[in-house]
């Protein structure tokens, strides 16, 4: 059912698409690590949108990527909470991850170490990168591709943030019930004057046409 509507708009036939993987952002990085511990004979590329490599401790900045989605949809940034979230609420939050103790695994360092060592040098990928994306990694990954001689691997230079892949519906999620109806209902009390939608459709929609074209 999902490929349908594909099917209709870009006029794929369903029974000899490439079979192909995607990830955002530390989705990226998962489909990165699979491609290097468990490799898909048959996967034909790989499309990393926004690749994070961060560890436990940053990414408190990806919380705040998304509240300033939500601010710049509500008409509420530059309110003031810019200089509160930078000098008291991020470092406190950072501090915190850190002293629990919790670390992704395997770290940083390593997943780039496993990349030079058994990434698939011929599989097409293609990284996605976004001009206003602070949490991008991108660029240290595309540096061990080189180390690995990915010949197919290359990058996209695309507008937008971060969170350009993620366009959420209030008005469809709020019927949704549990916790994700409930934080719909609680963002559209909090910010009765903002749209239907947190995210920007038009750069979704650039974003959907260029993987279009890499597919």
């Amino acid at each position: 059912e999902a490929m349908e509507p594909g099917q209709q708009r870009f006029g794929w036939a369903k029974d000899r698409m490439p079979r192909l993987a995607m990830g955002h952002s530390l989705g990226a990085k998962l489909q990165v690590l699979l491609c290097c511990q468990q490799p898909d004979p048959m996967l034909s590329g790989v499309a990393l949108l926004a690749f994070n490599n961060f560890g436990v401790e940053d990414q408190v900045a990806l919380l705040r990527e998304f509240l300033k989605v939500v601010q710049g949809n509500s008409g509420l940034s530059g309110l003031g909470g810019d200089q509160l979230w930078e000098t008291f609420l991020e470092p406190a939050i950072g501090r915190a991850a850190k002293l629990s103790g919790l670390q992704f695994t395997p770290g940083p360092d390593e997943v780039l170490d496993m990349v030079e060592e058994s990434y698939k040098p011929d599989l097409r990928t293609r990284l996605f990168r976004f001009s206003d994306d602070s949490l991008d990694c991108s660029e240290e990954l595309l540096s061990s591709f080189v180390v690995r001689r990915a010949r197919n691997a290359d990058r996209l230079e695309m507008k937008g943030g971060h969170l350009t892949p993620v366009v959420l519906s209030l008005a469809d999620m709020a019927p949704a019930g549990g916790a994700v109806g409930g934080v719909a209902e609680r963002l559209k009390e909090r910010f009765g004057g903002f749209g239907a939608t947190l995210g920007s459709e038009a750069e979704l929609e650039d974003l959907v046409q260029a993987l279009m074209d890499f597919v």
